[in-house]
């Protein structure tokens, strides 16, 4: 190490002057693996640590710059097909951020954003894709930069770059955020209002993000004055209360206010849920939704709402405690699953012992052309893409083989015989459905993105560069990567080159609904017309990206799963 430093100065002044005047990248890898912590004292671990996090910025930077590579490449355009009124077209960047995050196990959203960091850093944003491979900003502050500036005529970014960027090397994220905002009502107020109008059409309430020990988050993104009365409300109720005596922390009170104003059920401060003995807080027991729900004394909502949880019969009877599974958020405790039991409507699932795949479903409520769609959202839970944790409530049921069959995508890698240019039929069966959030199914239908389930509820993604996953939805959330490098003399996953054999299997095309919603399957019979969600001409692409509990603020500490 000794030949990295300047002998002229102090050894502990001689450390920290190579960090800091270090290029990031090899040179900068080569000092860093040379330190032993135990060798350095506590200054000196702070600089280690802050150098580390410029190495950090650079490797965003290059992997930025070759997302951008990949997005231009001609596999990445979308495939010519019309797009219904009101929706999105995807565009190369989309395509582009669905392979890498498949391949990356992140979001599309934030893969995205790496793609468009990635293309204005090579334009008028360049200084600050420099400043990120440099060091001299972070990750969060560049992704800050780009997020507001990638999308404004360069009259209007390269100015406010141009402020913002010097003083962002010495802000934190959420600084640099309302330097932006000031900075940017300064360069252009003429457009202030237009771009208000543009961020209000995206306020939104994200569905449960997983917390530990069976608890959940929400965010929720609203208009700013809109924001602040909420946030006046609960706290004026909470301040009340805590004045009034109860034992609950102002945190508490925000919280179990937000239920009672919109569940209309005041939650219990004892650590019980109201009606609920011995049950936790948050165990509320529920049943199917009313026709006609009426207001209550408590509030203004009827809290009766359709939840879907699948319990062990070992556990409902007290055999053991094995845990529970809450549709739309994962698993929860035995006491949690038995509390939702209680009142609810049973359905019978039968599933195999070994692997957990579900074989059968009784049927007592719903008609019978409900009960396929029924069976394959039970088998699946969620959506079928890698990663995806739309519940399958929510998704549509979308045929793996079109219903009818169609030509082989342009650009779209063969799962099968590569001379193949045409598929027969998709049939209506469990063998070829699956559940597919809404904008799953828009990338297997207008992208290169193909799909092929090699056996019933078993789903293979191939993207247009030629990476495949298989997934197993309904039984684990693995997601295995069969084009993934092996070390020499490892087997092929079995399947690696193409389905074993062919979907097999008839059901009439009257017999399978488009299904939104837990509560639709009555309704699915009035859309029985055996044709996918994306293949509705009428139907609006409502962005599921935010169906699978990944919290839209931009948080710069906090990066959302896949």
């Amino acid at each position: 190490m000794a030949a990295l430093l300047d002998p002229a100065l102090p050894p502990g002044v001689a450390l920290t002057e190579a960090l800091d005047g270090t290029a990031t990248g090899a040179p900068l890898v080569r000092l860093l693996e040379a330190l032993e912590p135990d060798a350095l004292d506590d200054f000196q671990l702070v600089e280690v640590v802050a150098a580390a996090g410029r190495m950090a910025g650079w490797v965003r930077a290059v992997q930025a710059r070759y997302a951008a590579a990949l997005s231009r490449r001609p596999a990445m355009r979308p495939l010519p097909r019309s797009t219904p009124a009101g929706v999105t077209p995807f565009t190369a960047v989309d395509v582009a951020a669905q392979s890498l995050s498949l391949r990356l196990r992140r979001h599309p959203r934030e893969m995205a954003d790496l793609v468009r960091d990635g293309l204005a850093f090579d334009g008028v944003l360049a200084p600050t894709g420099a400043a990120l491979a440099a060091g001299r900003i972070d990750v969060p502050s560049a992704r800050a930069i780009g997020r507001r500036l990638h999308d404004q005529p360069w009259q209007v970014a390269v100015p406010v770059q141009e402020a913002v960027l010097p003083r962002a090397e010495h802000q934190t994220a959420s600084a640099v955020r309302r330097d932006l905002e000031r900075t940017l009502l300064r360069v252009d107020p003429e457009h202030a209002e237009e771009r208000h109008e543009q961020a209000r059409a995206e306020r939104s309430v994200s569905h449960p993000r997983v917390l530990p020990d069976g608890m959940a988050a929400l965010s929720v993104v609203l208009p700013a004055p809109e924001a602040v009365r909420v946030d006046t409300v609960l706290e004026s109720c909470a301040r009340t209360a805590r004045a009034a005596g109860d034992p609950r922390t102002l945190a508490q009170l925000r919280a179990d206010g937000l239920v009672d104003l919109l569940l209309g059920a005041p939650v219990a401060a004892a650590g019980t849920a109201a009606g609920t003995k011995g049950a936790p807080a948050d165990a509320v027991v529920t049943g199917p939704a009313p026709t006609d729900p009426a207001p209550t004394s408590a509030g203004p909502r009827d809290p009766r709402t359709h939840v879907l949880v699948t319990v062990p019969l070992s556990t409902l009877l007290g055999a053991d405690d094995g845990p529970g599974e809450l549709a739309g958020y994962g698993p929860v405790s035995a006491v949690q699953a038995r509390a939702l039991a209680l009142g609810g409507t049973w359905q019978r699932l039968v599933t195999d012992d070994l692997s957990g795949a579900l074989l059968d479903v009784g049927r007592t409520r719903y008609r019978p052309p409900a009960a396929l769609a029924d069976h394959v959202r039970h088998r699946d839970r969620t959506c079928t893409a890698p990663g995806c944790e739309v519940p399958a409530a929510r998704a549509d049921l979308d045929h793996t083989v079109e219903y009818g069959g169609r030509p082989r995508r342009r650009g779209a890698p063969p799962l099968g015989d590569p001379e193949d240019r045409e598929g027969p039929p998709g049939t209506t069966c469990a063998a070829n459905l699956g559940p597919a959030c809404h904008r799953h199914n828009r990338i297997k239908t207008e992208t290169g993105m193909r799909l092929h389930q090699q056996s019933p509820g078993v789903f293979v993604w191939a993207d247009p560069t030629g990476h495949r996953y298989r997934v197993q939805p309904g039984v684990s959330e693995v997601t295995e990567h069969l084009t993934a490098p092996r070390p020499a003399g490892a087997e092929e996953p079995d399947g690696e080159h193409g389905p074993p054999e062919d979907v097999a299997g008839t059901v009439g095309a009257d017999t399978v609904g488009v299904d939104g919603g837990a509560e639709g399957a009555d309704e699915a019979g009035d859309r029985a017309d055996g044709t996918d969600g994306a293949d509705r001409a009428d139907q609006v692409d409502r962005d599921e990206n935010r169906d699978d509990g990944v919290d839209d603020v931009d948080h710069s500490d906090r990066t959302p799963p896949f």
